[in-house]
This record gives structure tokens, C-alpha cells and sequence, in this order.
């Protein structure tokens, strides 16, 4: 396995890791105070990792790209999301149809060429698409939210 299929396997056990956690934490408090705290957790192991792998503060890259910073307030938002979704709807349809947004979002970015180099959507692509998108379907009518 490559590292790049390897680091998209970690991060995929890790969103559903953290999806759970959010899901009991936005239960218990407000999701976007959770999502706060959750963000502030992040924020204390980044500075440490940089810290110890003498990586340093390099505030020279925030001014060459300060959108960059743009992540974050989506990653805020994206925190406090799941955190009311895996209460409504269940961890499952929550992590079925982020899935599904992300993918379609990717699409839609990587084939308008947004992201500096454009990639074309091919017919097995879209099946595949829409496969997850039917399985999403199923899912998500399926959990715990539906009436």
C-alpha cells in the first residue's frame, strides 16, 4: 500500500473516530462549544508534534497564503456539523453522506480545475459516484433519524 492510499486509510478511521467522540460530546454540550474544545485539543498535539520534531512556527507561509487559514473555519464548522448530525441522524447516515458531499464536492473541484490542475470525469468515475450515492440512499433511510 502506498503512503498516500495509507494516509487517506488513517484519516478515514479517524473522521468515524472522531465523528463518534462529537456525536456524545455535542450531546452533552452545545456542538459548537464541542467543536471549540475539540479545536483546542487539535490545537495544543499541533504545537506539540511541531515542537518536538523541531518543525517550527513559520509565520512567513501564513502570509504567503492566508486563505489557508479559510481550513480551519471550515474544519470549526465541519466539527460543529457532525456534532449535531451523529445526534440526529446516527453515526452511519452521518458518515454515509459526508462521504458522499465530499465526493461530489471533490468532483466539482478537481473537474473545474479550482484547485490548479484539472482532472475530467469519465463514465466509470460517475458510476462509481453513483453507486455511493445510491448506498448513501440506503443508509441513510435506513438510521436511527428517520421518522
Amino acid at each position: 500500500m502506498s503512503a498516500p492510499v495509507a494516509a487517506a486509510v488513517a484519516a478515514g478511521v479517524l473522521i468515524a473516530v472522531q465523528a463518534a467522540i462529537l456525536g456524545a460530546f455535542g450531546e452533552r454540550v452545545n456542538p459548537f462549544t464541542a467543536s471549540l474544545w475539540v479545536h483546542v485539543g487539535g490545537v495544543v498535539f499541533g504545537v506539540v508534534v511541531v515542537a518536538v520534531a523541531r518543525l517550527g512556527f513559520h509565520l512567513e507561509v501564513v502570509r504567503q497564503a492566508p486563505w489557508g487559514l479559510l481550513a480551519g473555519v471550515a474544519g470549526f464548522l465541519l466539527v460543529g456539523g457532525i456534532a449535531v448530525a451523529v445526534g440526529g441522524i446516527g453515526l452511519a447516515s452521518t458518515l454515509a453522506i459526508v462521504t458522499a458531499v465530499q465526493l461530489l464536492v471533490g468532483f466539482t473541484l478537481e473537474s473545474s480545475g479550482v484547485l490548479g490542475r484539472s482532472v475530467a470525469l469519465d463514465p466509470l468515475r460517475v458510476l462509481g459516484a453513483a453507486l455511493i450515492v445510491a448506498g448513501v440512499y440506503l443508509v441513510a433511510s435506513r438510521g436511527p433519524g428517520v421518522a
